[in-house]
């Protein structure tokens, strides 16, 4: 079989998505993305590795899972079914981070329901005097995120498990940016959820009630954690802004919507 009737097969049968299907050709075969078209007609062996891929995506697990692999910021992110997979969305809290806050300063970071640890790996990989604390109650998903943490900010980053609503043993006034993507799926909607989406850990994506608990603990907590002038930023589940912003101490927040218009991350600094 040669690559490009691999790649065909593999978009009728498991990824229609032109991107995904050579996403995994990449993969499969050790060929860089940007080289797939130059090796179209290479003649490819389907091994027994390559088999149970094709069969894992025939049962509707996440390409991401399958290959374990997914791109965020531009950065090749390790992860398994330990944790959640990486979204485009999340990426508007790095990109609001890089913007505000130049190479040139020290900073320390906390975040917090790390996961992969994709947010603070993209943060200190840009920026190479900012150091990191992560927390996570799955010691799994802390053992995924030093992979990540490793690759991009070796010997800058620590990390915790810990319940992030109970994080009284970490210092008051001690972080210059606080970052948080908490689950916020109610009950109703991970129950509801694509069956795709069953394959991520349901800690990760849902609070098992409203959607809403991390925000009204946290935000009473991060004027406490934050630093002066600090920020806190947290990623939003569509139509929660309303409820979380008020919970805020202060009014010096503002909304940035994602790319479907949806208000999806709140920054919050700390003027009080």
């Amino acid at each position: 079989m040669k690559l490009a009737e691999f790649i065909g097969f593999v978009r009728e049968n498991c990824l229609p998505n032109r991107h995904d299907a050579l996403e995994l050709a990449s993969k499969a075969f050790s060929i860089d993305y940007s080289k797939i078209p130059l090796h179209l007609s290479d003649e490819i062996e389907l091994t027994e590795g390559i088999q149970n891929m094709l069969e894992r995506l025939q049962k509707g697990e996440p390409l991401a899972y399958v290959i374990n692999n997914k791109s965020f910021y531009g950065l090749d992110m390790y992860v398994d079914g330990r944790v959640l997979i990486p979204r485009p969305e999340t990426e508007l809290v790095v990109t609001e981070l890089l913007e505000r806050f130049g190479a040139e300063t020290e900073l320390k970071v906390l975040d917090i329901c790390t996961g992969s640890g994709c947010i603070p790996a993209a943060l200190l990989a840009e920026r190479p005097l900012w150091t990191a604390d992560v927390i996570d109650i799955s010691s799994d998903a802390l053992d995924v995120a030093e992979i990540n943490l490793g690759r991009y900010a070796h010997g800058r980053f620590r990390l915790k498990q810990g319940d992030a609503l109970k994080m009284s043993d970490y210092p008051a006034g001690g972080y210059d940016i606080i970052t948080c993507n908490p689950p916020y799926l109610t009950e109703n909607e991970w129950e509801n959820s694509p069956e795709s989406l069953k394959y991520e850990p349901k800690n990760a994506l849902s609070d098992g009630g409203d959607g809403l608990s991390f925000y009204k603990k946290l935000l009473d907590m991060i004027p406490d954690l934050c630093n002066k002038n600090g920020v806190a930023l947290f990623e939003l589940g569509q139509g929660q802004s309303v409820a979380v912003t008020a919970w805020i101490k202060g009014q010096n927040y503002r909304i940035i919507k994602d790319y479907q218009g949806i208000e999806r991350v709140l920054v919050w600094t700390n003027s009080l």
